[in-house]
């Protein structure tokens, strides 16, 4: 599915524009990322699946960075090639549902451009894990933001 479809299908998030694949963003976002991909890499967060507490409300309140957040910087999800979009955020708990339900691979990338902050959301064999990261944001153009 192309990204534009994807995001058109979640009532929660409203697309502001693409990234552009050259963007500053992008490479400031990158080596977190990497992080986060290394195969010993320890999760700033992790839950167990089975526990009770609901996973969604259990995202939502990790992400401390997005809160009162309207704007987010998004890895669309389901692309197959990456596809990045600044979106706007209609209500942060549905937003956040919305996009996990929607990936079908249980991975979901959210940052905030105005803090640099990023955290990845994934499914593992026996647990939730949250990674965060925050990049230094000083020397991006801020009318990119």
């Amino acid at each position: 599915m192309n990204a534009k479809n994807t995001l058109i299908l979640l009532s929660h998030i409203e697309l502001i524009n693409f990234e552009d694949y050259d963007s500053q963003w992008l490479k400031l976002f990158e080596f977190p990322l990497k992080q986060f991909r290394k195969i010993d890499s320890k999760p700033t967060y992790s839950k167990p699946i089975g526990d009770t507490i609901c996973h969604i409300s259990w995202f939502e309140s990790s992400l401390e960075f997005l809160k009162e957040k309207k704007e987010w910087f998004i890895l669309v999800p389901n692309c197959q090639f990456p596809v990045w979009a600044n979106v706007r955020v209609l209500s942060i708990t549905k937003a956040i549902e919305e996009l996990w339900e929607t990936s079908e691979n249980r991975d979901i990338i959210l940052a905030d451009k105005c803090t640099g902050s990023i955290a990845q959301i994934s499914l593992e064999e026996n647990s939730y894990e949250i990674h965060m990261g925050k990049c230094d944001i000083t020397n991006i153009n801020k009318n990119n933001i």
